[in-house]
């Protein structure tokens, strides 16, 4: 029902406009009643010349002054006034509505429908009674309003309500709340809230209030996409990240979802910063913690180990997690990592893995300038299987070839020369211990059955290896005998090839890759004359490789049945020492050196002392070279040096099904006496050979007795005071195992103490 004061006015035509103040509640019923009173409605809106132009005031003035009917039906209702006077802003709402007081309107008479400007007209009654006295003006009761506005622009979504037309179109028709339009004006001064969304950013978090991932994270032309491609899935997250493959299994295939830049790649970082409690690694999880944008996820993830110091107490575990995320990166992406890595040159080592190649290198660049510590047998777990300490047992000079290859490893790795060693190599020169070895062409004569037996020679394959090819074997589950031998001079393939060449089994397989690195220009490794050339031992990153694919493919073979006995020979080994030394003979000859000078053929007048003569070849017995010859590459054979002569013979066969358990059975009661030494005694669920039992603790070995199939005994006759140690557990040439040992002194603690103390 309609207050009188319209009643009156509408019957009592006065040339000026009436003031309804109403609220939300009431404005479309009185917007209803009107209508039903015969007003004509008339929209500010429609006085916009432009959709997103603000409306024309005095144009409408004049549509009411110029409305061309009798005084009888020339009644409107104008809607829109306020809520547009609104979004101009205070000063424009009490102004208008001033102007509006004392504006004459011809014969029409006009009801303004105004909504949420209550008090800028309770301030025009009291500044002017005359509006009651007039009957002009009525306020509703209720004249509380909700409105606002979200101004998303063009550029950042799909919006199909475009300019001020439409919203004041909306608030005419009585819409409350908030209304999303598009418009290019300024609200600045608006009485009502217009929230500006300028970002594709800004719109996501409009749309998505609890979406509260930092805008850094991501470029405008990412959110862009973003945005889009969330209007497609009504806004959910979790089904744009599944229709993308973006699980919880962040760590898998890390490479490829870090490696590139479209837009599943981006979303995979976006989800990570999401929901940091789904990563399950806690190295990728620093990285994330630690990256501010997608561009540095993938760098974060290779380098940021580098700020982890080898001390922190975190540095163990964020690096074995790095180690599996990483281990798939390419080349070029580690070479990231390196860069960084090479900062800090006291902790650039320990951040290394042995996953890459490049990396590889690196280690043994650093260790051939600062030399090996036990401390980096995590990092290249292969480097420290090839420097541990290899016990020979072939008989007499079992000693000798022990120390002899030990020091030999050691300056080949830290790539320096010892002049002692130098000695020791003169001392074989004219004592030559290898004629106390076996001919390696006898030990292979003498194989069984070779109708099942697989030949698999490797050129130029020292005993050098032989401690790593047993580290090998054993996490292979293969058995392995090894026969040391010794080789026909000159140590050159022409004349050590007869071993392969009449073979009478059906399998055999040359590999050339371990030789084709060492001295060829194929392999790429130079040691001089090459814009390649490095003095550096890098190449035993790739020498180590060779003979783990070669025990990969025993291996194989061996489980595939193809073979039940796998042999692995040798021509001849090779030295790198020959050349470090640089040693070249200065006379000239009338022969051109072959192999890099280590031997060459007999020819008139020649007083080297450091030669012997076979087969007619002179060939040098220490580290010189023929003066004329080509330079080496990295390492050269056909010397009589103990590297180059003795090589081993490999038999590798399947273990028996089922894991060696091994047991210290005393170990509570593990103590030395400084008299006897130590007793250890064990359990050996299995052995191939009761009688061939041994430990190998910090490069001595002891032999165990065999008290009955199972149980053994072992006495560490030179430890007599206390001591924590490792100890390796052969069954034969396989080490089937690793004990800890924590002995005690005699009488416990205060004992051992006084041992420690006089060294008993």
């Amino acid at each position: 029902m309609l207050c009188k004061a319209v009643d009156d006015y509408l019957y009592n035509a006065k040339g000026l406009p009436f003031f309804y103040a109403v609220g939300d509640d009431d404005y479309k019923f009185v917007l209803d009643e009107l209508k039903q009173r015969e007003l004509e409605p008339v929209r500010v809106s429609d006085f916009c010349k432009k959709d997103d132009k603000f409306p024309n005031l005095d144009e409408l003035v004049d549509f009411f002054r110029t409305a061309d009917v009798d005084y009888r039906t020339n009644k409107f209702v104008l809607i829109g006034l306020g809520e547009y006077l609104l979004l101009r802003g205070t000063k424009e709402v009490e102004n208008k509505l001033r102007k509006f007081k004392t504006t004459t309107l011809g014969n029409a008479r006009v009801i303004l429908l105004l909504r949420g400007v209550a008090d800028e007209v309770r301030t025009l009654v009291t500044e002017d009674m005359r509006l009651e006295e007039q009957n002009r003006v009525y306020i509703n009761e209720s004249v509380m309003y909700n409105l606002s506005a979200t101004n998303i622009k063009l550029n950042v979504g799909v919006v199909t309500h475009s300019g001020v037309k439409w919203l004041l179109r909306q608030f005419e028709d009585g819409a409350s709340g908030n209304c999303e339009f598009c418009s290019v004006l300024t609200y600045a001064d608006s009485v009502i809230k217009v929230a500006s969304v300028e970002s594709a950013y800004a719109a996501l978090r409009y749309r998505m209030p609890d979406f509260l991932v930092c805008k850094d994270y991501g470029t405008e032309e990412q959110w862009s996409q973003l945005l889009a491609a969330l209007e497609k899935t009504d806004y959910d997250l979790e089904k744009l990240f599944e229709k993308y493959g973006i699980d919880e299994n962040y760590e898998e295939d890390i490479e490829k979802k870090v490696g590139g830049f479209e837009l599943k790649n981006w979303l995979f970082f976006i989800s990570m910063k999401m929901h940091p409690e789904r990563i399950r690694n806690a190295y990728l999880s620093y990285a994330v913690q630690e990256t501010e944008s997608f561009d540095e996820l993938k760098e974060n993830i290779l380098k940021r180990i580098t700020a982890i110091s080898r001390v922190d107490t975190r540095f163990t575990s964020l690096y074995e997690e790095r180690k599996k995320l990483v281990r798939n990166f390419t080349e070029s992406d580690i070479a990231i990592f390196i860069k960084e890595n090479e900062i800090d040159p006291q902790e650039a080592i320990y951040h290394y893995t042995d996953a890459t190649l490049i990396e590889r290198k690196r280690v043994l660049s650093c260790v051939s300038k600062k030399g090996w510590k036990e401390d980096y047998a995590y990092v290249y777990p292969a480097l420290a299987a090839y420097l541990k300490k290899y016990i020979f047992d072939c008989g007499s000079i079992s000693d000798t070839l022990t120390e002899y290859f030990e020091q030999y490893k050691t300056q080949k790795v830290e790539n320096y020369l010892d002049p002692n060693f130098l000695v020791l190599v003169d001392k074989y020169a004219t004592d030559p211990v290898y004629a106390k070895l076996q001919a390696r062409d006898g030990v292979i004569n003498a194989l069984e059955d070779k109708k099942n037996t697989y030949l698999y020679w490797i050129d130029a394959l020292g005993v050098e290896y032989l401690s790593y090819i047993s580290e090998l074997a054993r996490e292979k589950g293969l058995s392995m005998h090894i026969e040391v031998a010794r080789v026909d001079l000159p140590t050159i393939t022409s004349i050590n090839k007869n071993f392969y060449e009449e073979w009478s089994g059906k399998k055999k397989y040359k590999e050339e890759a371990l030789d084709d690195t060492k001295h060829h220009a194929k392999g790429g490794y130079f040691f001089a004359d090459s814009p390649d050339a490095t003095e550096e031992p890098i190449h035993l990153a790739k020498e180590l490789e060779i003979i783990e694919k070669a025990m990969e493919r025993a291996a194989m073979e061996l489980a595939m049945h193809h073979c039940k006995t796998f042999v692995i020979a040798s021509d001849h080994g090779s030295s790198r020492l020959a050349v470090l030394r640089k040693k070249e003979e200065q006379y000239e000859t009338d022969t051109g050196g072959e192999h890099s000078g280590r031997c060459c053929k007999v020819f008139d007048d020649c007083n080297l002392e450091n030669k012997i003569e076979e087969k007619g070849y002179f060939i040098l017995t220490d580290y010189g070279r023929f003066k004329g010859s080509r330079r080496a590459n990295v390492e050269v054979h056909g010397g009589a040096t103990l590297e180059e002569i003795v090589v081993p013979i490999i038999t590798l066969k399947l273990k028996k099904q089922g894991d060696v358990k091994i047991k210290l059975l005393n170990a509570v009661k593990l103590q030395a006496d400084k008299k006897l030494g130590t007793t250890v005694s064990v359990y050996i669920s299995d052995v191939e050979n009761t009688s061939n039992v041994s430990f190998i603790i910090n490069g001595s070995k002891y032999q165990a007795s065999c008290d009955d199939s199972t149980h053994y005994t072992i006495v560490l006759t030179d430890i007599r005071r206390s001591k924590k140690c490792s100890a390796d557990v052969y069954d034969g040439d396989d080490l089937i195992g690793n004990i800890e040992l924590d002995i005690k002194g005699k009488s416990g603690n205060v004992d051992a103490g006084f041992d420690e103390e006089f060294n008993f």
